[in-house]
């Protein structure tokens, strides 16, 4: 797996990653010296840290969520339910994206970062917090519900991929999809011969260290839709750019001869009967953002 680099002036995202790195590699001891290191280091010194440092380290301890597990509510970019873990340390399909990556400029919030971090024990050690807490939510909500799987964070390994297809297949109300590049595991999953759950709709990411054959495999699973891609305009945009005019005609341009749907930024605003991301209509279509 590629390794994240930080500049200089990120000195603080380059010691929260070591703690996402034995969170997601290490055991118990090693995961405890790296959070006490933090705990103890100069630069997170400040109430809101050393607080969220202690939440975190008691849902270690306790097993118990101190943490939101899922966004509900959402917000005008994504006004789904959602689920995110560590970027970077979680995505073994990860290539030039961990350039670009916009997951870590959450890490500037304490709680945006151990929120990601508490999820990511549970995957690993005990996901039963998980399926308790997204029980509940389908509970409250019989109607069923837009559930986006990951904005931050990936996969990490087939055993991610059986929990979530079979959270998917007990809970059939869900209209579920999300964004991956963890194709090595997406593929050893379909060989163990275990079913694809019919309510949710895979999107290949682009940025991947993927080869062309691999792709080709992946996208014969039942589960994709098509790729989702970031596209170079020749310019960063702004998130008020995304959907304009002259920035789907830049899109367009930029991938010319290809069928693509330009992403507008705001999930749930690109069409009238839904998402494009979970739209089986547009299966085989490349949805494709202006880099940002």
């Amino acid at each position: 797996m590629q390794s994240k680099t930080f500049s200089p002036n990120a000195r603080k995202f380059a010691k929260l990653y070591t703690l996402a790195q034995a969170i997601q590699a290490g055991g118990d001891v090693e995961i405890s010296k790296a959070l006490l290191q933090l705990q103890c280091d100069p630069d997170f010194s400040g109430k809101a840290w050393q607080a969220n440092f202690a939440k975190l380290a008691d849902a270690i301890t306790s097993g118990k969520p101190a943490f939101s597990v899922f966004s509900l509510s959402g917000n005008s970019k994504l006004p789904f339910v959602s689920f995110s873990s560590l970027p970077g340390v979680t995505c073994p399909g990860a290539g030039e994206c961990l350039d670009f990556c916009y997951s870590f400029r959450a890490w500037r919030y304490p709680a945006a970062f151990m929120r990601q971090a508490q999820n990511a024990y549970f995957m690993r050690f005990n996901n039963a917090p998980i399926a308790q807490a997204f029980s509940d939510i389908v509970k409250a909500r019989p109607d069923g519900f837009d559930f986006r799987l990951y904005v931050d964070g990936d996969f990490s390994g087939v055993a991610d991929i059986h929990f979530w297809m079979q959270t998917m297949r007990q809970h059939p109300t869900v209209r579920a999809y999300g964004y991956s590049k963890s194709f090595a595991a997406l593929l050893g999953y379909d060989i163990g011969g275990d079913p694809w759950p019919s309510n949710y709709q895979l999107n290949i990411s682009g940025g991947h260290n993927a080869s062309a054959a691999m792709i080709a495999a992946v996208k014969s699973l039942p589960i994709v839709r098509g790729e989702f891609v970031a596209v170079s305009i020749g310019r960063k945009v702004k998130s008020s750019d995304h959907g304009k005019a002259e920035t789907n005609a830049a899109i367009r341009q930029a991938m010319a001869g290809e069928k693509v749907f330009p992403c507008p930024g705001a999930c749930g605003s690109c069409t009238g009967k839904g998402h494009a991301c979970g739209m089986l209509a547009l299966k085989g279509v490349k949805i494709a953002i202006a880099m940002h």
